[in-house]
C-alpha cells in the first residue's frame, strides 16, 4: 500500500504480539486483492476487458468506494487507474503526462461505467486504482482482528489513515495530530477523539515540481491533473476508515463549500479543512460528541 503500518496496542500477556501478527497478515491479504497486478487477479482481468466476478473483500472496498463516488458526483472516482500510472505517483516516478495522453485516459475512466452486482463483463475494460479506500479498509479489517483476539484498546495507523478502538490507559480519549501542511514539523492542531476512524488528504504527501509548479497526487477526476480547488489539506473523521479515506480525497477535490456540504450530509462523518490561505474549516459537529479540534 506504499506505506508504513503502525500498531499501538493494550493488551494483556502475549495477547499483543499474536494479534499483531495476525492484524498485519489481514491487510497483507487486502492488499493483494486489491492490487491491480497479476495474471490471476480480478482487477487484472478487468483492465484487459475479459471480465470478472469480484466477490469478497474486494467487492466491500468497491462497494465503499462506489458509495462516496456516487455522493460526491464522482469526485472520488476508483476507476482513475491508467491517468493515475501516467503521473507516475504509485511507481515512485513521477512526471508531467502529455495532455493527449491525460485525455484518452479519462476517456476510458468514469465511475458511472462501473456495473451494478459483482460481474464485470468481457469488454469492459475498466482500470481500478482503489489506493484512496483499500487502504482504509485494510486498517477497518486490522481493528476486527485485533478485537477478536481480545485487544482492549489501541491505533492502527497505515501512514496517516488510522482507526482508534477502546481507550488508552488513565484517559478517555485520544489525541490525533494534523499536520500542518506547509510544515512538516509542526501541527496545524489536535484532534481528541474516542472510537474513530481518522483519514487524511493533502498536497503536501506525494509531488513534484516542474517549471516552478506544484504537482501532487490528489488528481481531479473531471480533469485528469492535480486538484487545485482551494484547498491544502482535509482530515475526515468517520465511523470506519474505508469511507473517511475516500471522502478525504473527494473532499479535497470538491474544495471547501461543496467539501463541508457533502460532509454535512454524511451520517457519522466530521472535517477539518486546511484552504490555501492557512484558514481552518470545521463541521458543526467537531465540539460535540466526543470529538475536539484544538488549533495549535
Amino acid at each position: 500500500m506504499g506505506t508504513l503500518v503502525d500498531l499501538m496496542l493494550f493488551a494483556d500477556g502475549e495477547t499483543a504480539p499474536q494479534a499483531a501478527g495476525l492484524a498485519f497478515q489481514s491487510m497483507l491479504r487486502i492488499e493483494s486483492a486489491a492490487h491491480p497486478s497479476g495474471e490471476g487477479s480480478p482487477l487484472f482481468q478487468i483492465r484487459r476487458g475479459r471480465g470478472a466476478r469480484i466477490d469478497g473483500d474486494l467487492a466491500s472496498i468497491l462497494e465503499a468506494a462506489m458509495d462516496v463516488s456516487r455522493a460526491s458526483s464522482g469526485a472520488f472516482d476508483p476507476t482513475l487507474g491508467e491517468v493515475t500510472y501516467l503521473w507516475g505517483f504509485g511507481r515512485g516516478d513521477p512526471q508531467l503526462p502529455r495532455p493527449d495522453e491525460i485525455q484518452k485516459a479519462l476517456g476510458r475512466a468514469g465511475y458511472e461505467r462501473v456495473p451494478a452486482g459483482q460481474c464485470c463483463p468481457e469488454g469492459l475494460d475498466l482500470w481500478f486504482d482503489l489506493g484512496g479506500v483499500a487502504k482504509g479498509y485494510a486498517v477497518d479489517s486490522a481493528v476486527k482482528v485485533l478485537e477478536d483476539a481480545g485487544v482492549r484498546a489501541g491505533i492502527v495507523n497505515a501512514g496517516g489513515d488510522l482507526r482508534t478502538f477502546g481507550a488508552p490507559p488513565g484517559r478517555g480519549y485520544w489525541k490525533i495530530g494534523i499536520q500542518d501542511p506547509r510544515d512538516p514539523q509542526e501541527l496545524a492542531g489536535v484532534l481528541e477523539v474516542k472510537e474513530a476512524a481518522v483519514a487524511t488528504s493533502g498536497d503536501y504527501q506525494r509531488y513534484f515540481e516542474e517549471g516552478g509548479i506544484r504537482y501532487h497526487h490528489i488528481l481531479d477526476p473531471a480533469t485528469g491533473y492535480p486538484s487545485h480547488a482551494g484547498l491544502r489539506g482535509t482530515t475526515v473523521i468517520a465511523p470506519d476508515c474505508a469511507v473517511a479515506d475516500a471522502l478525504a480525497t473527494a473532499v479535497f477535490v470538491m474544495g471547501p463549500e461543496k467539501g463541508l456540504a457533502l460532509l454535512e450530509s454524511w451520517v457519522g462523518a466530521e472535517g477539518v479543512l486546511i484552504t490555501d490561505d492557512g484558514t481552518i474549516l470545521k463541521t458543526s459537529g467537531i465540539g460535540e460528541g466526543g470529538i475536539k479540534f484544538v488549533e495549535r
